[in-house]
């Protein structure tokens, strides 16, 4: 069961109440940038490296998170997630799991495509960044109900559970997948999976969970100056 609890400041978010003890903090992290990003081709799960700007926005993380005392990892198997994680967590001993629960949405045969060709040719797909709500199941693309349900399988095992045993754990994920976790911890609807903020390459989301409530402390939050580029999924 999902459902909202309002309090003054915050919207408490609460996804079953399968834990109990101490306060745990994940921080969602986006990898850093691709060459595919930066020309706004559509990765999904196309298993793209980071480019040496990325890796870039990875150390640049790495220095401003450096006092975080993480306590686990999960990481995506997509290289640009892993290789975030390994930089970001670089010279501390931190166990990193892989997870494809947290892997990008899959885009079927749509990755590698361009985007604004696709918007040139009016393609339905496009309606999976525009109008969520009226995307039709097409070409292998993975639907947003499904990867929101993908993400919340994955925090009701290692997020909840993780009360009493971890105090801040990380993640390392891609754009569409965290908006799907936000999504659900908000209680959204699907028209709203895009929600403001956008997810920057290596931005960072925090939720902080107590008694099995979460709270987003903040979304997409970047340690380096933005050249306002916005890149591609």
């Amino acid at each position: 069961m999902i459902y909202l609890e309002k309090t003054k400041k915050k919207i408490s978010v609460i996804i079953g109440k399968e834990s109990g003890g101490n306060t745990v903090k994940v921080y969602l992290i986006r990898h850093g940038e691709t060459d595919w990003n930066k020309v706004k081709k559509i990765q999904g799960s196309s298993n793209i490296d980071l480019n040496e700007y990325g890796r870039e926005l990875a150390r640049i993380t790495a220095n401003a998170l450096k006092e975080t005392p993480f306590d686990i990892a999960y990481s995506s198997p997509l290289k640009r997630a892993r290789e975030t994680a390994d930089l970001i967590l670089e010279g501390r001993d931190i166990p990193i799991y892989e997870d494809t629960r947290v892997q990008e949405a899959h885009f079927g045969i749509f990755e590698g495509r361009v985007q604004k060709e696709l918007e040139d040719e009016h393609s339905p797909f496009m309606k999976f960044f525009t109008a969520p709500q009226q995307f039709e199941e097409m070409g292998g693309v993975e639907k947003h109900e499904e990867i929101m349900k993908r993400a919340a399988d994955f925090y009701k095992d290692k997020i909840l559970k993780a009360e009493g045993v971890y105090e801040n754990i990380a993640v390392f994920s891609h754009g569409a997948w965290i908006h799907a976790l936000l999504t659900t911890l908000y209680n959204r609807e699907v028209k709203d999976f895009w929600h403001a903020p956008r997810q920057e390459n290596c931005g960072v989301s925090a939720i902080e969970v107590k008694d099995g409530n979460s709270h987003v402390l903040y979304e997409s939050k970047i340690y380096y100056e933005s050249n306002d580029q916005v890149s591609g999924y």
